[in-house]
């Protein structure tokens, strides 16, 4: 009988000992199911800011990854002087993306122009057809009439013509000041994602120090935005960029790690030019040469990446080269060049 009874306490124990560790299981998978939404979901917030950062960066020196822009002008016929022009801007994609937006908005010119010859025409039939009424009906349709002709005459009044054209976009074209106003908007829009942000990430391994100097530097970039410093505000995109990097040494794979220390050193080196201290770009652009070397030594490396890796370690030794011409155009080109391919990878 006590055999029976030990024999009972044991299966109790195992079953007991089994439900235990079943439900530690589910736990922790649970758990590890809900780190690696939260790790993905900061990868992808950290890519947000990573574009963010580029472009403020960019700005400083009104540099654009697109080739082509279009611009768009309005001639008015009827103004004094055989006419006058308003014209605007427009980006438009890069290479063929550029030739393709002309061809439709050229093919729009030509049908907004046929839209307006038609809408004459329409207009004068729909004047005529009025009259017609108007003689045989009585007061009420005779200031139908009225209204029609003033409204065709507003339409007939309008006979500007739009144009389109397509300009080249680059280092060397470029003689504008700092488009601070774009620069202040892109930085307001991205406070509305901070919060989320620093909430995500401390649930990832980033240090809650690390999190605060994010948010106090981004506050610091703000002011200086707004006293229009040019120099000041790229020293400060550095700062705000170095946590960047910290987080994305927490929670990154290896690959991402080294661009991410690589672009750091390219942005060191591009906030100097204007005060042209080329002993110090140069020894940042090395080390970024360096940093980036380890994505070709130490690392697998899925296929696809290889050609834009490849290139983009001939770029940066070509970027480095730059600095002995002491030219900031010079500079300024390949820095887009390589910051453009770096995206790519």
């Amino acid at each position: 009988m006590k055999k029976y009874k030990t024999m009972a306490y044991v299966f109790i124990v195992v079953c007991i000992v089994l439900a235990i560790a079943f439900v530690t299981y589910q736990v922790m998978s649970a758990n590890e199911g809900e780190e690696k939404q939260i790790k993905e979901k900061v990868q992808t917030e950290m890519k947000y800011i990573e574009s963010r950062m580029l472009s403020l960066f960019n700005h400083m020196n009104n540099i654009q990854f697109e080739n082509y822009k279009i611009s768009i002008s309005e001639v008015d016929p009827s103004s004094s002087g055989g006419g006058s022009e308003k014209s605007s801007e427009a980006s438009s994609k890069s290479g063929e993306g550029g030739m393709g937006e002309e061809t439709k908005s050229g093919s729009e010119s030509s049908g907004g122009s046929e839209g307006s010859s038609n809408s004459g025409s329409e207009s004068s039939g729909s004047e005529s057809s009025s009259s017609s009424e108007s003689s045989s009906s009585g007061g009420d349709d005779s200031s139908k009439q009225s209204s029609q002709g003033a409204s065709s005459s507003k339409s007939g009044s309008n006979n500007s013509t739009t144009t389109y054209i397509l300009q080249s976009t680059g280092v060397l074209l470029n003689d504008q000041e700092v488009d601070w106003d774009t620069v202040k908007k892109d930085i307001e829009n991205m406070y509305s994602s901070i919060p989320t942000i620093t909430l995500d990430l401390y649930q990832t391994e980033a240090e809650d120090q690390d999190i605060l100097n994010f948010n106090t530097e981004f506050d610091n970039l703000t002011k200086i935005v707004e006293e229009q410093k040019k120099t000041d505000t790229l020293q400060q995109l550095v700062k705000v960029y170095e946590n960047v990097v910290k987080f994305t040494e927490k929670i990154a794979e290896e690959q991402e790690k080294i661009v991410a220390r690589t672009k750091l050193d390219i942005y060191k080196a591009y906030s100097k030019l204007d005060d042209e201290k080329w002993e110090e770009i140069s020894n940042d652009i090395q080390s970024g040469v360096e940093e980036f070397t380890k994505l070709l030594t130490g690392t697998e490396i899925k296929e696809e990446k290889q050609y834009s890796i490849n290139k983009t370690y001939v770029m940066l030794n070509e970027l480095q080269k730059s600095t002995e011409q002491k030219n900031p155009e010079i500079f300024l080109i390949k820095y887009k060049n390589t910051l453009e391919e770096l995206s790519n990878i």
